[in-house]
C-alpha cells in the first residue's frame, strides 16, 4: 500500500501538508521530530519520506540518509529552501506554490507506486 511520512518541527508546515495532500491516494502519517520519524519507519516501511531540513533532534538529510539504509526504495524529498547536495533526494522548494508541492507529491507517489511497496 502507497504511503506517505511528512516531517517538519514546525506544527503550521505539517498542517498544511496535511491539507494539502488530502486527496492523494494512500495512507499518510506526520512526524515533528527525526525521532517520532524513525518510530513510524519501523513500524511501517514508506513509499514516500518527505521532510524539511532542521528537525529539533537532527536534520532532514540524516533522516532520509537513515531512512534509504533500511529502505532503499522509498521516495525521498526534502522541503527546504535549498536543493540537497545528494542526487537522489527530491528536492520540494518551501517556497514553491501549493499546486506545485501537490504535482510533485502526486508524482513521488505514482513513482513510489509503480515500484511497490518498499521492504
Amino acid at each position: 500500500m502507497l504511503t506517505f511520512l511528512f516531517v517538519d518541527e514546525d506544527p503550521r508546515s505539517l498542517a498544511a501538508l496535511r491539507r494539502l495532500v488530502r486527496d492523494l491516494p494512500g495512507g499518510k502519517r506526520f512526524a515533528h521530530c527525526m525521532e517520532e520519524a524513525l518510530a513510524l519507519v519501523k513500524e511501517e516501511a514508506p513509499s514516500v519520506v518527505v521532510t524539511g531540513d532542521l528537525l529539533p533532534d537532527g536534520d532532514g538529510l540524516g533522516l532520509l540518509e537513515q531512512v534509504r539504509a533500511r529502505h532503499p526504495r522509498t521516495a525521498c524529498a526534502l522541503h527546504a529552501v535549498l536543493p540537497p547536495l545528494a542526487r537522489d533526494i527530491t528536492w520540494m522548494d518551501r517556497a514553491a506554490p501549493p499546486w506545485e508541492v501537490h504535482a510533485l507529491l502526486r508524482m513521488l507517489g505514482i513513482g513510489a507506486a509503480s515500484e511497490g511497496s518498499p521492504r
